[in-house]
């Protein structure tokens, strides 16, 4: 998503046939990260144990991931496959939308990674912290910060993203007044709440496996259990944000030089991007109990169990 969005230098965009296979590469996840990310909010409306501020803040994750697959999935199938000049002349929209999106969801990580690390560190207060109506302004935080400083920055600071068209490599064009300031910003965030997310999901799984006995006293074996498998299905989350990210930064200079310079960009950027949609999504099928069940139930609703072991993805 972060690697689609680049300056414009003014050159004049004309599709060739390997613009036909990068709109597909790129929709073909996209479209399955989308399909995947309904059903994970439809679980999390239907599955009992999700009914709670674990189900609440996935809820709101899911929206945001629903809205990512469209607007890239969208503008690669339309302006980049089908090559609908008015989606491609307009493509600040979507650059708009998905630069506001990387901080959004990156904020949305690091709240529900809160929220494991509270219902562990302080039990008694955690219910109070997380009730309805402070849950819900944590989320409008998440969302509507990101939705007023994105725009402003890019305004303030000239920001002429757009889609970039030199051969289809999509990179970035640093300018003096935007370029290098803006992908610090994007980069900045990401990271350092991405890398603080991880860091807690990692005090949290400790928490319950070397301390469940003195954290988890008035609890049974069984929930002991269950929530230990909670702390992985944590660790697994934040493990597979740590590899985007590391993927994200030093995966081009891994590749092999035979490869032409332009796929190499491709394959460790846009198309890392938009992967990415399917496997966070995918760790919450995979690892989560609930959902494995309501899944293997092709989704009829499950009976609720006393602990809720979700993975926020």
């Amino acid at each position: 998503m972060f690697a689609d969005i680049v300056y414009q230098s003014g050159d004049q965009y004309i599709q060739n046939s390997e613009d036909v296979q990068v709109g597909l590469l790129i929709f073909i996840p996209c479209f399955i990260g989308l399909i995947m990310a309904i059903i994970a909010l439809w679980g999390c409306y239907s599955i009992p144990a999700m009914k709670s501020s674990f189900g609440y803040l996935t809820r709101y994750e899911m929206f945001l991931r629903i809205i990512a697959s469209s607007n890239s999935g969208s503008f690669y199938l339309l302006g980049v496959l089908f090559d609908i000049k008015p989606i491609i002349n307009n493509s600040q929209i979507p650059g708009l939308i998905s630069t506001t999106l990387i901080p959004m969801l990156a904020s949305m990580y690091f709240l529900i990674s809160i929220n494991r690390f509270l219902a562990i560190v302080t039990p008694f207060y955690y219910s109070a912290i997380f009730k309805p109506k402070y849950r819900r302004i944590y989320v409008a935080l998440c969302y509507f910060v990101p939705i007023i400083y994105t725009p402003l920055f890019t305004w303030y600071y000239d920001c002429g993203y757009k889609f970039y068209h030199y051969g289809w490599v999509f990179s970035f064009i640093i300018s003096e007044t935007c370029g290098t300031k803006f992908e610090v910003l994007l980069r900045g965030v990401q990271s350092v709440v991405t890398n603080t997310t991880f860091f807690l999901d990692i005090c949290t799984f400790v928490l319950l496996v070397g301390f469940r006995k003195r954290v988890l006293k008035s609890k049974s074996e069984e929930v002991r259990k269950r929530e230990v498998n909670f702390g992985q299905q944590v660790v697994i989350q934040g493990f597979v944000s740590i590899l985007y990210v590391l993927f994200y930064s030093f995966a081009y200079k891994w590749i092999p030089g035979n490869i032409p310079e332009k796929w190499k960009i491709f394959w460790t950027s846009s198309f890392l991007a938009n992967l990415l949609h399917i496997f966070s999504t995918g760790v919450i099928f995979v690892f989560n109990a609930e959902f494995s069940k309501w899944l293997r139930c092709g989704g009829a609703e499950v009976q609720a169990t006393s602990t809720i072991s979700v993975v926020q993805s």
